[in-house]
C-alpha cells in the first residue's frame, strides 16, 4: 500500500517544489474525502456542525477555512474518558453508505462481490484495526492515547529509513538508545528505525531501567556509532562517562529528541565526546509529537551552532505556521505556532492540530543548504510545550514569560553543570507574589558569587526578569531532584503554584 510513496521519493533534490505542492493538494483532497470525513467520528461531526463540504477542500490553502483542533477537543475527561477514540477511523457500513464517495462505495461493493462479506470484513479489519498505541506525556491533563494500525506501523518504518538516510548512518553501524521504555513516540520511533534498517540498535530503557552506570557500561562495551536519547539525560550520562575515563571509538552521531536542543548544549556534547576520544561528533535534533505518530530529523549540521531545519514529509503531512493569537496563517520564514494535518494513515488522524510549539524561523521551501533536498523545512529554535509540562507562556508577577528561554541561557553558562527552576507562590500563599527559585550545581573551582551574578545578568538580558533566589547545591542532590535516573523526563522546570 505504500509502494506509491516509496516510488519517486519526496525528498529527491531534482524535483521542484511546485510539482510536489500540486501532488500534496491532491493527496489532501483524497484523504479528507475518502478517509477522514466518512470514517472519523470526530471530523465527520465537525464538518457537519460547521456546514463544510469536504469536497470543497481542494488545496492546502483551503485548510484555513476549517476550525483548528486543540488538545482540549480530544483529551479524555473524567466524564468522557473515551474521547480520543473519536479520532480513530471506522469504516462502518453506515458510514460507507452515507458519507463515502460513490467511487469508493462502488469499489468496496465490487470487492464484496468477489470476496464475499466475510472476505471484505477481514480486509477492512486488517487495514483499520488498531494494533499499537502511544500516549501524550502531559503532566496536568490525563494522557491522550493515539492509535496505530498495521499501515501506520509500516509508515513508521518508512520514516525510520528516512531519518537514518538524513543523518548518514550506514549499514553495519551500531546505535545505543537510552530513551526510556514507555508507550511514547520517541522510543517507538527509534525502535522502528532499527526494525526498518540494517543498523543494530541496543535499547537500554534509559536511566530508570539500567541506571546511569548500566548505560555507561553499555556505551563502553558496544562502542556505538550513534547515541540516541533525551538531551538532558544524554548530557548527564556523557558527563559521568567522561569523569570515569570512558573512551569512545567510532562515535560519529548523537540524535536527541523529546525536548528542545539549544545550540550551546550541542557544543557541550561535542566537547565531551572529543575529550573521550571522538572528535567531530555531529549532533542532530529530532522533532516529533504524539499526535503526528512519527518524527522529523534535522539535516546534518556542519557544526553544533548551525541548523538547516527539520525535513518534513510532504507525502505524509501538511504543516502550517500560524499567529498564536489570531490563528492567521503566516508566510515562509515567519515565527509562529506549528499546526499539523495528517495526509495519510489510519488509526488516530488529526486535522489542523495546534501543537502549541513555537518555531522561530517558521516554514521554508527553498532547497536545503546542507543536502539540496526540496521539502518544507521547520527552521529555527522550537519552544516546545512539552518541555515545561502543559504551559508554554506563563505569567510571572503579572508579565507573560516564556520559561523555555531558561534552556538556552543556562546551556551557555559553562560553569553550570546542572540546574533546576522552581516557580512557586511566596509563603505558599495563592494570593501572594510569584517566585522563581533557581538551583544550580557548579563545576569544581567555580566562584559561586561570580557565577550566580552572571546567571542573574544573563537571565535578565534574555527574559527581562531575575530569579528571586539562586541556590548553589551539591550535584548529587540536584541530580536526584531532577529525577535523571527515576523519571521518563527530567523535571527541569517545576511549576508548583497550583499545588
Amino acid at each position: 500500500m505504500l509502494e506509491s510513496l516509496r516510488a519517486s521519493p519526496p525528498w529527491a533534490p531534482r524535483r521542484v517544489w511546485h510539482e510536489w505542492e500540486r501532488e500534496r493538494d491532491l493527496r489532501l483532497h483524497r484523504f479528507l474525502n475518502e478517509q477522514l470525513y466518512p470514517f472519523s467520528p470526530f471530523y465527520n461531526r465537525l464538518f457537519k456542525e460547521h456546514r463544510i463540504d469536504p469536497r470543497s477542500i481542494r488545496s492546502v490553502r483551503d485548510l484555513r477555512r476549517l476550525p483548528f483542533t486543540t488538545k482540549d477537543d480530544i483529551a479524555p475527561t473524567a466524564e468522557d474518558p473515551a474521547r480520543p477514540l473519536e479520532l480513530v477511523l471506522r469504516p462502518t457500513e453506515e458510514a460507507i453508505r452515507r458519507d463515502a464517495p460513490r467511487s469508493m462505495a462502488l469499489r468496496l461493493g465490487l470487492e464484496k462481490m468477489r470476496q464475499g462479506t466475510e472476505g471484505l470484513r477481514r480486509r477492512l479489519t486488517l487495514e483499520y484495526q488498531p494494533v499499537h498505541v502511544t500516549f501524550t506525556t502531559g503532566r496536568s491533563a490525563q494522557p491522550t492515547q493515539f492509535f496505530y494500525t498495521s499501515l501506520d506501523m509500516e509508515r513508521l518504518h518508512v520514516v525510520g529509513k528516512r531519518l537514518l538516510d538524513l543523518c548518514g548512518l550506514q549499514p553495519g553501524d551500531r546505535a545505543l538508545n537510552v530513551f526510556p521504555f514507555a508507550p511514547h513516540l520517541a522510543f517507538w520511533q527509534v525502535y522502528a528505525v532499527g526494525q526498518a534498517t540494517t543498523v543494530l540498535i541496543v535499547h537500554t530503557g534509559g536511566g530508570k531501567v539500567m541506571g546511569t552506570a548500566g548505560n555507561i557500561a553499555a556505551l563502553e562495551r558496544l562502542q556505538p556509532t550513534m547515541l540516541i536519547g533525551v538531551p538532558g539525560y544524554v548530557y548527564h550520562m556523557l558527563r559521568q562517562a567522561s569523569e570515569k575515563g570512558v573512551r569512545l571509538r567510532g562515535m560519529r552521531f548523537i540524535a536527541l529528541g523529546a525536548e528542545r536542543v539549544p545550540p550551546a548544549l550541542k557544543v557541550r556534547l561535542v566537547d565531551l565526546c572529543a575529550q573521550m576520544g571522538a572528535p567531530g561528533v555531529l549532533v542532530h535534533g529530532v522533532y516529533g509529537f504524539t499526535e503526528a505518530r512519527h518524527a522529523w530529523g534535522e539535516c546534518r549540521p556542519p557544526d553544533p551552532e548551525t541548523s538547516y531545519g527539520y525535513h518534513t514529509y510532504p507525502d505524509f503531512d501538511v504543516f502550517e505556521v500560524v499567529d498564536p493569537a489570531s490563528g492567521e496563517v503566516l508566510g515562509p520564514g515567519e515565527r509562529g505556532e506549528i499546526v499539523y494535518t495528517s495526509l495519510h494513515g489510519r488509526g488516530s488522524c488529526v486535522l489542523r492540530y495546534r501543537t502549541g510549539d513555537i518555531v522561530e524561523g517558521g516554514l521554508v521551501y527553498d532547497p536545503c543548504p546542507g543536502c539540496g533536498r526540496i521539502v518544507p523545512r521547520i527552521c529555527g529554535a522550537i519552544s516546545r510545550r512539552s518541555d515545561i509540562g502543559e504551559f508554554h507562556l506563563t505569567k510571572i508577577r503579572g508579565t507573560f514569560v516564556d520559561l523555555n528561554e531558561f534552556l538556552p541561557v543556562m546551556a551557555r553558562i559553562r560553569e553550570v553543570v546542572e540546574w533546576q527552576l522552581t516557580v512557586q507562590k511566596r509563603n505558599n500563599d495563592p494570593d501572594d507574589l510569584d517566585e522563581l527559585i533557581l538551583a544550580v550545581a557548579l563545576r569544581a573551582g567555580s566562584s559561586a558569587d561570580a557565577v550566580t551574578d552572571m546567571i542573574a545578568a544573563q537571565v535578565q538580558a534574555a527574559m527581562e526578569i531575575r530569579p528571586n533566589r539562586i541556590d548553589v547545591v551539591p550535584l548529587a542532590q540536584l541530580e536526584a531532584s531532577l529525577g535523571l535516573d527515576t523519571q521518563l523526563k527530567e523535571s527541569r522546570i517545576r511549576d508548583l503554584r497550583g499545588r
